[in-house]
């Protein structure tokens, strides 16, 4: 895939650090998506798409789409022109290349793929399968149970590094904010000239006023480009950027959808539904991908809803596959170029991967009339005044 070089955007964020300030953000407008094209790939009956971890490849023999099976432990790889299985990667289970419990993939390279595992070890892999090396993270000042690489933290590679990511408290409920502030949740892991692999946790940390609001989710997403990683928590207008080359956190920048006005606050345990209903009447955002082609990237976000518009559904119905989702676009700069808001139910959570025709949304929600289990179907999302190559 190609990358693209971060010199003038490394300058620019540089500036509104030094002078202490954020770019102006330009209005926010509306932005069409109209569907290219859509694509449809029969499944057969032993497979069953795990999409928390789905992830595009781009080759010279083709655009392949690589998913989880739930059914048993392996990926799958679809060939997106051919709309077929061409490839299935075992992940054993028993025997010399036992892998443990997975937790999500990273696919780097034809035959290398990275696996997350618990306990927290990635392995390397080649496309049978068979472990071409194993690399432990540890670190006696953060409790590591396991590790994870899904759409949302997906590992991300620099400088012959692998940057991994832990968001999460084992119980949000009890945390103080004096221990959020000062917690480290980024972590990179690179190799040693003796050969031996280390662990560093970036000191990188949370906005000092986090919480101001209220107890909030820890959770995040990030995605990458060039030198900077891009951190785009759940529950902030703010995406924090960090510098690979100097391993620390550069800026943050308020980067609001006008259709996000409200995060659930934690205040105690959930009883029954009631956390679940609480996140479903306010806003969240969702996956930030990074569209290496047009140098542009996406923010997807949950739109607030009143469950009294779906009675039809159970609050954990909607919860598991939410109706009403939208996605910002924000240039190379981060600047909003407007933003698209999706019909009910049209698209399916966290399915969804950018391509060289544009942007792929998985038309499969369950919670759709016409949802078949049967098949992978995307719609090709392009939006108005980009350019594509095809």
């Amino acid at each position: 895939m190609p990358t693209i070089g971060m010199k003038n955007f490394t300058k620019v964020i540089s500036v509104f650090l030094i002078f202490g300030c954020t770019p102006k953000q330009a209005k926010p407008s509306f932005i069409s998506g109209d569907t290219y094209s859509s694509i449809e790939i029969p499944i057969g009956e032993g497979f069953a798409p795990n999409v928390q971890r789905t992830q595009l490849i781009d080759t010279d023999s083709g655009t392949f789409l690589a998913i989880m099976n739930r059914v048993n432990s392996s990926i799958h790889l679809f060939s997106l022109e051919e709309k077929k299985l061409k490839h299935t990667i075992p992940l054993f289970k028993e025997g010399p290349n036992r892998i443990g419990i997975d937790n999500g993939f990273h696919l780097v390279s034809k035959d290398c793929l990275l696996i997350a595992t618990i306990p927290p070890k990635i392995l390397v892999l080649d496309f049978e399968g068979t472990i071409k090396k194993t690399i432990p993270v540890k670190d006696q000042s953060n409790l590591v149970n396991y590790l994870s690489s899904t759409n949302e933290t997906p590992f991300l590679l620099s400088n012959s590094a692998i940057y991994g990511a832990q968001p999460f408290f084992q119980n949000i409920y009890r945390v103080k904010e004096s221990e959020i502030v000062k917690s480290k949740h980024i972590y990179k892991v690179s190799i040693k000239a003796n050969g031996e692999f280390e662990t560093d946790w970036l000191p990188v940390y949370r906005p000092k006023d986090v919480w101001k609001e209220g107890k909030k989710s820890t959770d995040f997403t990030w995605a990458q480009r060039g030198d900077t990683i891009i951190v785009s928590p759940h529950t902030d207008h703010r995406l924090g950027l960090i510098s690979t080359e100097k391993n620390e956190l550069i800026s943050y920048l308020e980067v609001k959808s006008t259709n996000v006005n409200s995060f659930r606050i934690i205040d105690e345990y959930p009883d029954g539904d009631k956390g679940i209903i609480e996140t479903l009447e306010n806003g969240q955002y969702d996956l930030l991908l990074h569209d290496p082609y047009r140098d542009l990237f996406y923010r997807f976000y949950f739109v607030a809803i009143d469950l009294e518009n779906y009675k039809n559904f159970t609050p954990r119905e909607l919860y598991a596959n939410r109706p009403k989702m939208g996605v910002m676009v924000l240039d190379k700069n981060l600047e909003v170029l407007g933003e698209h808001l999706f019909d009910n139910f049209q698209i399916e959570p966290w399915n969804y991967f950018v391509g060289r025709k544009g942007l792929y949304v998985s038309t499969n929600n369950p919670n759709r009339d016409d949802f078949d289990e049967n098949f992978l179907r995307y719609d090709i999302i392009r939006f108005e005044g980009l350019k594509y190559d095809e």
